[in-house]
């Protein structure tokens, strides 16, 4: 080895040993020691390869150390190896930093790889690996070690000096995507710097081992440094340097041209001359110059005084915005004009009791989704960086920050949603009301400290005009609560005097309802005492008369039947029992009785799209109830030869059964209240005293328990009509939705007993809540 290698070997062991001090001694703001450990790894192998090249060409045959020397292992394979193996802990040390997932993967691989390379150099005699022109006999047979070490540089080489960029591609900070293109300046710098250091050729060997030196010094620098060096922003400011240098360059090698061809002789005629040149120089290079401030402005940003001046117009928009929509619009618009990011948000801030930060965006903003809402604990150093020190803050401070770690993953999360890069507190008197939110630059530049301060000037400016429109937007808003509370109020005020209208017609119902039965029965009483005493009866007198009290003893049974069902349905004591049922069955058997009343009527009742509905589970007797009380409904408001169909369709996992008729119609606004005990749309006293007739009478239960029993089979009924018109004849529909399974609370019911019981519960409260206290 000649002075010059021994020399930069040297060199070389104490880099390394500064380096290794470094990362062990120095405090870390974004990385600890257990997570810098490959690196430190990576930087032991470098040592030792280092103080392997110290080591005599022969000291494999003689000397102390050349008992561990076994095999083909000498001074030049072990450099190898070791630089090898500096390959896979930089890589997985690389990989680590570039958060990608399987670096566990390659680390084994990579482990598995070394490990057959050193397990050759042992076992396998006449191996020529590090020696001087090893390259060359890898296509040997016996060399094959040398093709698995090079087969290796290539398998990690590649896609290592590719992952960065995909990083770079993918990453949505541009903090994080300038430490990927960091790293795609350090992998190949690195891995070429173990390639050639490996040759075996003594010029080459140097140089490689200078350039892996350089690479792990960038990696390690990688380590120590929060944010590693702007190699956009260097490489813009290079050109601009390189640009006036050049034009610079350039203006003096013209003019001394031109002064070299032109000027002659001496004495005061060369002086005139040459200061003539002089200031035909400087008219040139003024405009020169101007020209390279306008590339320097155009490659680094924009002048002060434009930013100066868009601040001073983006004042005077904001102090007359009053509307969210207005302010959140010119907040951005400056943003993107001054610090050039390509998206923003506001964020509107309240306080809980706790103390906490609740987080909305404010209205109006574009393409921002809705109900993306946060929570940031009082004691969270998110909110002590925004709330108390009323300071910006960095997403890449919250991502990698070691003061950040103690924010919960639901804060992390609401802000990493965002796909911002920086956040302002807007603050008013001290309390912070809201956070001014910048994305990424265009440029993909990160925020430098002065982007901070411009963006916090800005977010100064939005506090007054943000307390002034949130109070205009709350007015408006409690403005259309106020509104809305008194439609409900005025909708509920007519519907209560609906359904106290209600009562007075149920008394009016129920003295028709119950008064015209008993006095059939009261009256052919009379008669059949009367002509008994006279002896006038005869069988088929009686016959006749005991069937007259026989229908009047039905209807008076049918209207108690269907109160007795009604208080039931308010007790959730209806007996249901559940077994398959097929509809078409269901609806048969609630037509059936029904239809003597068809065919006196001349109505045209038609079925279709029963008979391939799945069954479902049901009471038999309450379905076809339902059903029959929403049929008779459709046939009295029905006129005669008027048309009703009945449909069926299966509907996801629920089965839909329609009714629709060719009758009057129902108003929209009684579409709900039709399904209320004892409502009728009509004055009752003008109904006529038929069940079946048009128009016809009852007692105003039926659609109730209609709803009653659907709704506990877990389905749903409801009407659409587009109004009432007896003229025209809009008709209504009835839908029925009744689920294939219904929910397993649909089945347990009360036992009859127990819901007197309840009932009586009831019954006894109200009264109590009714006794004013003494």
């Amino acid at each position: 080895m000649n002075d010059a290698a021994v020399l930069v070997s040297i060199g070389l062991i104490t880099g390394y040993l500064a380096l290794i001090a470094a990362l062990i001694g120095r405090s870390h703001e974004r990385f600890t020691i257990g997570l810098r450990r490959w690196m430190l790894l990576a930087l032991g192998a470098a040592l030792l390869q280092s103080l392997v090249t110290l080591l005599p060409d022969d000291a494999h045959r003689e000397g102390p150390l050349a008992p561990l020397f076994v095999g083909s292992l000498n001074a030049a394979a072990l450099g190898v190896l070791l630089g090898n193996l500096v390959i896979v802990f930089f890589t997985r040390q690389a990989l680590r930093d570039l958060q990608v997932s399987s670096g566990r993967g390659w680390y084994y691989a990579g482990l598995a790889w070394w490990l057959a390379q050193a397990g050759a150099c042992l076992f396998l005699p006449g191996l020529t690996l590090g020696q001087e022109g090893w390259l060359g006999t890898i296509g040997e047979p016996e060399q094959w070690p040398g093709l698995l070490v090079v087969g290796g540089w290539l398998a990690v080489g590649v896609p290592l000096s590719l992952i960065p960029f995909v990083v770079f591609y993918r990453a949505h900070l541009p903090e994080v995507a300038n430490r990927a293109l960091f790293w795609a300046l350090l992998v190949p710098l690195t891995l070429l710097g173990v390639f050639v250091s490996a040759s075996g050729t003594p010029p080459l060997t140097e140089a490689g081992r200078l350039m892996q030196f350089a690479g792990l010094v960038g990696a390690a620098y990688s380590m120590w440094a929060y944010r590693v060096v702007d190699l956009r922003g260097l490489l813009r400011n290079t050109l601009v340097i390189g640009t006036l240098a050049t034009l610079t360059a350039i203006m003096f090698f013209g003019g001394l041209l031109a002064a070299d061809e032109l000027v002659t002789g001496s004495g005061a005629r060369r002086r005139a001359l040459i200061a003539g040149l002089a200031i035909a120089g400087a008219l040139i290079a003024a405009p020169l110059y101007a020209l390279a401030q306008w590339l320097v402005r155009r490659l680094i940003g924009r002048p002060e005084r434009a930013v100066a001046q868009e601040l001073r117009h983006f004042s005077e928009r904001v102090t007359g915005a009053v509307e969210l929509d207005t302010l959140v619009e010119i907040t951005l618009r400056t943003l993107s004009r001054v610090l050039g990011v390509q998206r923003g948000s506001l964020l509107l801030v309240s306080h809980d009791t706790a103390g906490a930060l609740l987080l909305e965006p404010a209205l109006g903003e574009p393409g921002e989704p809705p109900g993306q809402h946060g929570r940031v604990d009082a004691a969270s150093p998110i909110a002590a960086q925004l709330a108390r020190w009323q300071a910006p803050l960095l997403q890449y401070d919250l991502d990698f920050g070691r003061g950040y770690r103690a924010a919960s993953q639901a804060e992390r999360a609401f802000f990493g949603q965002m796909r911002m890069s920086a956040y302002a507190p807007v603050v008013i008197q001290g309390r912070l009301i809201g956070v001014l939110c910048a994305g990424p630059k265009a440029s993909d530049a990160p925020f430098t400290t002065p982007d901070l301060e411009l963006l916090l000037a800005i977010a100064n400016q939005v506090g007054v005009a943000l307390r002034n429109a949130r109070l205009v937007a709350d007015l408006r808003r409690r403005e259309a609560e106020q509104a809305e509370l008194n439609r409900q109020l005025s909708s509920t005020k007519d519907q209560l005097e609906r359904l106290d209208g209600v009562k007075t017609d149920f008394v009016t119902i129920a003295s028709h309802e119950l008064r015209t039965p008993l006095a059939q029965i009261c009256g052919y009483n009379d008669i059949m005492e009367s002509m008994n005493e006279e002896g006038l009866l005869d069988q088929e007198q009686i016959a006749s008369m005991t069937g007259s009290l026989r229908k009047a003893a039905d209807r008076l049974e049918s209207l108690i039947e269907a109160m007795l069902d009604v208080s039931q349905l308010d007790v959730d004591a209806m007996d249901l029992h559940f077994t398959s049922l097929a509809l078409d069955a269901v609806v048969r058997s609630a037509i059936e009785p029904l239809r003597e009343s068809i065919r006196s009527r001349k109505l045209a009742v038609s079925a279709r799209g029963l008979s391939s509905l799945p069954p479902i589970q049901g009471d038999m007797q309450r379905l076809a109830q339902a059903l029959r009380n929403v049929a008779l409904n459709a046939i009295k408001y029905t006129p005669d030869g008027g048309q009703i169909a009945i449909t069926g369709q299966l509907r996801d996992d629920e089965v839909w059964i329609t009714v629709r008729d060719s009758g009057i119609g129902i108003d929209p606004q009684f579409h709900e209240l039709i399904f209320q005990k004892f409502f009728r749309t009509h004055d009752p006293s003008l109904h006529s005293s038929g069940t079946t007739t048009f128009l016809g009478a009852g007692p105003g239960l039926g659609l109730t328990i209609a709803r009653g029993v659907i709704e506990a089979h877990g389905g749903r009924i409801w009407v659409e009509s587009r109004g009432e018109d007896r003229a025209a004849l809009p008709g209504s529909t009835f839908t029925i939705a009744l689920p294939l399974h219904p929910p397993a609370d649909a089945r347990r019911v009360l036992a009859f007993d127990q819901a007197r019981q309840a009932f009586e519960q009831r019954r006894r409260t109200r009264t109590a809540s009714a006794v004013p206290e003494q």
